[in-house]
């Protein structure tokens, strides 16, 4: 057995070990989808990392940057800016929801500050997101690990398929979080000595400069407005992820969660440069080679042991997109099977259903992300879809009269568009966003303006909501804003 094949077989085992571990703990529903409220920083910190960089970050991002260079860095970045846009404008909804009201999902959330057209809307758009999402990781993984091991391609990615499928059903929320503790570890180490050590093969960053075009040092790539699209786009989109509510819902408080959230946001900044640059070294040091293979046979290309290194750092970020599957079949179990298919269906049904919709769902999902062109791309598309539900969770919190028959409309619409636009190749060479946005306001403003109530239902519940969560914090009954003192 080699030295690279061996350490890729130590992790991983490393890593079904951790997930079969808090297999033991899972027997409570709120315990599976949010830890029953009960994360440390650390825990909220490497649960969003890894969800975060995932094989999007890391293989799709160094393809990105082989053909394009530093540019592939703001999928990463766009969604570190969504963070802290998080952090200011959204978390306290969110963690207010899920003490006060049960709330376990982002649509769930939004049923209750607008309506159950929302919650549904809201529903199928964290569905079709982190399909794409997910859809696209085993591919990837297979895509390096096949080469390493000899093993058929089709093969290695129904196997990887399988095990996301496993530590979903096993490991819950807890399991894949402190995979990630794990993960994080290895995915800096390992891709930190790779890229100093492909520059350096290369005589350095200044020799490395001279060898490509000058646009691959530059972040505005292919053009600017195309950048920002995708970053503002992101970054929107991540006030209403799926992601960052989950790490807020198993927050053990509020200041918990932000914190970690914030040292997520913060971490995954200079991370997204290591693959960029590593794909920039590969696109020198090996130019005729696939763009989705960049990342590996550089590292390979400078020995065995740096092979290994990336092998293990790469496995590392795929195996955290089991948190992505754990996001699906949390939303289609509290939002769809609870309220709609099975009302009165047990905690222990509700486990047992979103236990049993991950192995279709993940089946399907990857024999989609087979036939997927770029990574990346799949990513950013998604993002941009998702961005029109963030707009109007921020234009609702900002404006108390947002009505729900606006957010519903506007919402159904402006996503519509947007998928539309994803699915049909950006026709005219436009992003997603800037039609979804466009339609999404359009309905959302006039709509809202023709409203005679200054504060909407929804918003007041969310008032009351802030009041009882104080009266749980501190024991002194409290009013809500707008109420009469």
């Amino acid at each position: 057995m080699t030295i690279p094949v061996l350490m890729v077989v130590i992790y991983f085992l490393a890593t079904i070990v951790i997930s079969l571990v808090y297999a033991r703990r899972q027997k409570e529903l709120k315990t599976y989808f949010v830890a029953a409220g009960s994360m440390p920083i650390v825990m909220v910190a490497a649960l969003l990392f890894g969800e975060i960089i995932a094989g999007a970050g890391t293989v799709g991002n160094a393809g990105t940057a082989f053909r394009i260079g530093l540019s592939s860095v703001w999928a990463n970045w766009g969604m570190s800016i969504g963070c802290i846009l998080f952090v200011i404008f959204v978390s306290k909804f969110f963690y207010t929801m899920g003490v006060v009201k049960g709330c376990m999902s982002v649509p769930e959330a939004y049923s209750h500050l607008f309506d159950e057209r929302s919650r549904i809307v809201m529903m199928c758009n964290v569905a079709i997101v982190y399909f794409i999402f997910f859809s696209t990781q085993a591919p990837a993984a297979a895509s390096i690990i096949a080469p390493l091991l000899g093993t058929n391609y089709l093969v290695t990615v129904w196997a990887f398929t399988a095990v996301f499928i496993a530590i979903t059903i096993f490991g819950g929320i807890q399991g894949v979080a402190a995979m990630n503790i794990l993960n994080t570890v290895v995915m800096f180490g390992g891709m930190i000595i790779v890229a100093v050590q492909s520059v350096s093969s290369l005589g350095g960053l200044t020799e490395l400069q001279a060898s490509v075009p000058p646009t691959f040092f530059s972040v505005a790539q292919p053009d600017f407005w195309t950048v920002f699209a995708q970053g503002a786009g992101t970054a929107i989109g991540f006030v209403a992820s799926s992601n960052v509510a989950t790490a807020c819902f198993s927050a053990n408080s509020l200041h918990t969660a932000k914190r970690g959230i914030v040292v997520a946001a913060v971490i995954v900044l200079p991370f997204a440069l290591i693959p960029a640059v590593i794909g920039i070294c590969a696109s020198v040091a090996l130019p005729g080679i696939p763009a989705n293979m960049a990342m590996y046979l550089m590292a390979n290309h400078l020995g065995p042991a740096f092979g290994g290194l990336i092998s293990m750092a790469i496995l590392a970020a795929i195996m955290d997109s089991a948190g992505i599957l754990l996001i699906v079949t949390t939303t289609l179990t509290q939002d769809l099977f609870k309220p709609y298919i099975f009302p009165r269906a047990s905690d222990k049904q509700q486990l047992l259903f979103s236990r049993l919709v991950a192995i279709p769902l993940a089946i399907l999902g990857t024999w989609l992300g087979m036939n997927a062109d770029s990574i990346l791309s799949q990513l950013l598309g998604g993002l941009q879809i998702r961005s029109v539900v963030g707009i109007v969770l921020l234009v609702a919190l900002a404006w108390p009269r947002v009505t729900k028959d606006a957010a519903f409309y506007s919402m159904l619409a402006g996503g519509v568009v947007a998928a539309f636009w994803h699915f049909a190749g950006n026709p005219l060479g436009i992003q997603p966003l800037w039609p979804g946005a466009g339609v999404c306001l359009l309905i959302l403003i006039p709509m809202t303006l023709l409203s005679k109530e200054k504060i909407s239902p929804g918003y007041q519940m969310y008032l009351d909501a802030q009041a009882q969560l104080s009266e749980m914090e501190t024991g002194a009954p409290t009013l809500a804003q707008g109420e009469d003192e």
